[in-house]
């Protein structure tokens, strides 16, 4: 009698279970993935930091133990005390082949040097020369944008000298700072040390714009404390005593930045962070866009989205350097719940907010509320935390307190 093999197929029944396994397999591997190469970034952002930070110390280093800044020590001195920062500028006479402010390197490699600076060829703008530009008072950007100074760029010329003298050198950007990374990417094809934005084009007329930006120059992923930039005068801080925060022009001192040796508590001083909201997005990022920023030129960016900066969220948590060199990330909602932990043990002529001065406009630093930069970014309505960029005491305060 013949053996009849029967071949028998998968059922409906296998193949959805087979299915099913392979989902959930790749619902189980994708998010490890996802979170490995998160991880990864974060790492390398890590790296990027330190790097930075040997730069930025070794540039001290070489310069008396100097804190890389533009502005000149004595800007505001003498007869300039208390003027305003673009009249003290023009007063200060410092011959110079070119003008002080940020050096952001030679284009195509004949020797044309851009600076930002007051001179109208150089883009008229008091932020590369300052460390940082209020919203009122002595001390602000001459074309009106708040916040802007040489805290923004550890990338200038001056640092990247000693980051093989590239200020688009890869570790000036952490890998998930998309924005600009996509702005630049036409820049490899542009030889010299850096790369022309439209702004540059439009001030200069000495460069074609390569990035649409209505920024004079192209910026790091990280951004300088002020606090480590500015003479501490600026940022002292005794109701007591009389002491409140001072306008740099409004003292000789205020300008003259301090030495690493002078924070007092170096592992509790951030140095350097991460500017945009990068870490802990939310699904919703792009809804916050800002304008007229950073890589943004009208009402559109590269993707639609101008990110968020670091302070738009309590779960906002940035890669930092501090001043003793630990880098790693912090989160916003610790800044802010180690700020009201030192309130309750701080002195009386120390407390009204914390570690950070939150408004400058309510210490008499400035006819009004400096809130307005931070307030454009913010998701949470009340969340006004400036950390490291006025921190009381300047360089001798804290951001953080030891656990």
């Amino acid at each position: 009698m013949t053996n009849k093999k029967h071949i028998h197929g998968f059922t409906i029944v296998e193949l959805l279970v087979v299915i099913s396994i392979i989902a959930l397999l790749v619902g189980i591997l994708v998010p490890a993935v996802q979170k490995a190469r998160d991880s990864a970034k974060v790492t390398q952002s890590k790296s990027n930091m330190h790097q930075v930070m040997i730069a930025l110390q070794t540039y001290a280093s070489d310069h008396n133990d100097r804190n890389f800044t533009t502005a000149p020590d004595n800007l505001s001195s003498g007869d300039r005390q208390g003027m305003d920062i673009e009249a003290a500028i023009g007063a200060l006479d410092i011959p110079n082949t070119y003008p002080m402010g940020i050096k952001l390197g030679e284009f195509d490699g004949n020797g044309v040097i851009y600076f930002i600076s007051v001179d109208d060829w150089y883009g008229n703008e008091t932020g590369g020369i300052a460390p940082y530009c209020f919203q009122s008072g002595l001390t602000t950007s001459s074309t009106g944008k708040d916040g802007y100074g040489v805290w923004r760029h550890p990338n200038a010329l001056q640092c990247a000298e000693y980051m093989e003298g590239k200020p688009l050198h890869d570790a000036y950007f952490a890998p998930k700072d998309n924005v600009p990374l996509k702005a630049i990417e036409d820049c490899k094809d542009v030889s010299g040390s850096y790369c022309p934005t439209t702004a540059m084009a439009s001030a200069s007329g000495a460069a074609t714009g390569i990035v649409t930006s209505n920024l004079l120059g192209i910026p790091s992923s990280y951004c300088i404390s002020p606090a480590l930039m500015y003479n501490p005068v600026v940022y002292q801080y005794n109701i007591l005593a009389g002491q409140r925060p001072t306008d740099p022009m409004a003292s000789p001192r205020g300008f003259q930045p301090p030495t690493i040796s002078q924070a007092k508590y170096p592992g509790n001083k951030t140095w350097l962070m991460e500017h945009n909201w990068l870490q802990n997005l939310s699904a919703n990022e792009c809804s916050r866009r800002l304008v007229g920023s950073w890589f943004l030129e009208g009402d559109g960016c590269y993707d639609g989205c101008e990110p968020s900066h670091y302070n738009a969220h309590p779960d906002s948590e940035p890669v930092c350097v501090f001043v003793d060199g630990t880098v790693k990330t912090y989160m916003l909602n610790d800044f802010m719940i180690d700020s009201g932990i030192a309130e309750a043990d701080m002195e009386p002529s120390q407390r009204a907010g914390g570690l950070q001065i939150t408004n400058l406009g309510n210490f008499g630093f400035d006819s009004g509320s400096h809130e307005g930069y931070f307030s454009e970014a913010n998701e949470i309505t009340g969340v006004r935390w400036t950390g490291h960029t006025h921190t009381k005491f300047g360089a001798r305060g804290r951001d953080t307190i030891s656990k």
